[in-house]
């Protein structure tokens, strides 16, 4: 089933499309989020159930004008900056258990326990940044989205996405500096 299609069949009141797409979505969906929300994949999981139900409510607005993957990441950025605003604080690095994220069966333990580190300090650099640089860094480098698409689902210039990216790498290298020096 196209997203498109879901959306369609969801503007009509059909339960099952939209479990569908939830099942089929809400994975890459949570990711985004969670991104957003410096790794709060507990708030980015009631981001997008949120999201969810705006769509629900909402998909007779989608007119097909745009992809229909990009309207629902837009509701699921806009979810995620109210939760930020609701919070009126910065987020704080996730806490947790994350070693089996970047595990591979070849490695050896302490090479298992060099990603590990080196994800927790990735991390902990991108929870640093503000949302609208961990948004185009995730969007960028994770999943490989192209600065036009990235401009698109940030509703913002293309230039300002680049401004953005540099601003961001730049931030990120300090961060891992000084965690490295600490």
């Amino acid at each position: 089933m196209l997203t498109a299609d879901a959306l369609h069949r969801i503007a009509k009141g059909d339960r099952a499309a939209l479990t569908e797409l939830y099942q089929r979505v809400q994975p890459q969906f949570v990711g985004y989020a969670s991104a957003l929300l410096a790794g709060d994949v507990d708030a980015a999981l009631d981001v997008v159930d949120e999201a969810f139900l705006s769509i629900w409510r909402e998909a007779g607005r989608y007119g097909g004008e745009g992809s229909a993957d990009g309207w629902i990441r837009r509701i699921v950025r806009n979810k995620a900056v109210d939760w930020l605003r609701s919070r009126r604080e910065r987020p704080q690095a996730p806490r947790g258990d994350h070693a089996g994220e970047l595990a591979d069966p070849s490695d050896t333990p302490e090479r298992a326990a060099e990603k590990t580190s080196a994800a927790d300090e990735l991390r902990a650099a991108l929870a640093r940044l503000s949302p609208d640089h961990r948004e185009v860094v995730w969007l960028c480098y994770f999943e490989e989205s192209s600065l036009s698409e990235i401009a698109v689902i940030a509703g913002c210039p293309e230039n300002t996405v680049k401004t953005r990216l540099f601003h961001a790498r730049k931030q990120l290298r300090r961060e891992l500096e000084r965690q490295r020096a600490d």
